[in-house]
């Protein structure tokens, strides 16, 4: 099981890696740093100006909450890279970097659940929901099991 739980959150890691570099792409090409016809793009930066340019949400204040989404998800990355590394399969309680992973990963998606329901914007939320009810899934994963032996080793 500890096998299982570290992949998961290796998984986490990896896949907020790629949405962070595609998310960091997709704004070079929206600056122009690099050609349009880059292919490694998230599209983000499109999905948010057709949600927020009907309401006439000026493209600075857009930019400012792109900027701030990858940088949050830079860190929710982060977090999971060193709670792969480090987790032991402890009480969650006894397991800081994962817990924090955790608790970073299901506040931008909650943030961006209410974001979504300022701006209109009910497709993205769909998928904002699932990716944050899968979180909580690891989450509880985490908290409903851990490795008695191993707790009982480290306290011995």
């Amino acid at each position: 099981m500890l096998v299982i739980k570290r992949t998961i959150l290796l998984f986490w890691a990896a896949w907020l890696t790629v949405v962070t570099t595609t998310n960091v792409f997709d704004a070079l090409a929206a600056v122009g740093a690099i050609p349009e016809s880059f292919k490694f793009v998230s599209g983000n930066w499109k999905w948010i100006n057709q949600a927020m340019d009907p309401l006439s949400v000026p493209r600075a204040f857009q930019a400012f909450l792109f900027a701030g989404a990858i940088a949050w998800e830079s860190l929710a990355a982060a977090l999971f890279w060193w709670a792969s590394a480090t987790y032991r399969g402890r009480l969650i309680s006894e397991e800081k970097a994962a817990l924090s992973a955790c608790g970073v990963n299901l506040a931008l998606w909650a943030a961006f659940q209410v974001l979504d329901e300022v701006f209109i914007a009910y497709q993205p939320e769909a998928v904002h929901r699932m990716i944050f009810v899968s979180q909580l899934g690891t989450l509880l994963l985490l908290y409903l099991s851990h490795n008695d032996h191993a707790r009982l080793d480290c306290s011995s």
